[in-house]
């Protein structure tokens, strides 16, 4: 029994395993990413070819470079940043112009929509609140310049919720901390779909806990359906160790993961996050 489950967490160890790509010959695209209104930088940008899995993520200046092989230069690079529209540009666009800089427009948000709880409201927890030994999943990126994002399906028992915070299991033995950005998308048909929560939260979390906590109060943040929430790795450039820390994690379910910015999420059966949601609801 006990083989059986050192073996396990090799199949989730496999998650976030690297994709190698062969280029002929490489096209260098970079700059740096600003807001229309405040001309000021925007960090920790998405950028890549949707799908494609090539992808990169600014860091705090705002600044990136990607490289693209022959068989992208008919695609469309996109640029995704909370809060802010998406940039769609033609590769080959790109490659022609002089211009360094891109620009995107600040969203148009509305208002959240005020959500009634019951007149006795509880806290509960909903994921997972737990984690096995000898289970886990390692964060492995494709490059130093790129994410790594691991999700959770949160089930809401069919009631409107506030987001009080999120708890995850992180560990490692090479590093005090490390950056990540906590996001959440729609349930897409069992999948993580468009983001519903146009907040940046990005944190730097402690890696010799084991259990961190993220305050979501600050946000506002209410829910009435099913979501995803999601733990966004932003490695740092000058971090170049391969597998830096692991997170928790039980067996059953599944798991979504990628590795890539703007990349296609995968869907693994066997294990789930050790991650949950501290709701008011």
């Amino acid at each position: 029994m006990l083989k059986a489950l050192i073996a396990l967490p090799a199949l989730i160890l496999s998650l976030l395993g690297p994709i190698s790509f062969v280029y002929a010959q490489a096209t260098i695209v970079q700059g740096t990413v600003t807001s229309e209104t405040a001309k000021e930088a925007i960090p920790f940008v998405n950028i890549g070819i949707k799908k494609k899995g090539v992808g990169t993520a600014a860091d705090a200046d705002g600044k990136f470079m990607l490289k693209l092989g022959e068989e992208f230069l008919q695609d469309t690079i996109t640029f995704s940043a909370i809060g802010y529209q998406e940039l769609s540009v033609p590769v080959s666009a790109v490659v022609a112009s002089t211009s360094n800089s891109f620009i995107l427009k600040e969203k148009a948000t509305a208002l959240q929509e005020v959500v009634v709880l019951s007149k006795a409201p509880k806290i509960r927890k909903l994921g997972v609140t737990y984690k096995m030994p000898f289970v886990f999943g390692n964060a492995e990126t494709k490059s130093s310049d790129d994410i790594s994002e691991l999700a959770l399906l949160i089930d809401v028992k069919d009631k409107s919720a506030e987001l009080l915070s999120t708890t995850l299991y992180l560990k490692s033995t090479k590093a005090d901390s490390a950056s990540f950005r906590i996001n959440f998308y729609k349930n897409a048909g069992g999948q993580p779909g468009s983001r519903i929560v146009e907040k940046s939260i990005v944190q730097r979390l402690p890696l010799t806990k084991g259990w961190v906590t993220i305050d979501l109060q600050p946000y506002g943040i209410f829910v009435d359906d099913d979501f995803f929430i999601g733990f966004e790795y932003l490695p740092d450039k000058q971090q170049t160790e391969k597998f830096l820390f692991f997170y928790g994690a039980v067996l059953g379910g599944s798991i979504y993961a990628r590795n890539v910015s703007l990349g296609a999420w995968r869907q693994t059966a066997g294990g789930r996050l050790s991650a949950y949601v501290t709701v008011r609801q």
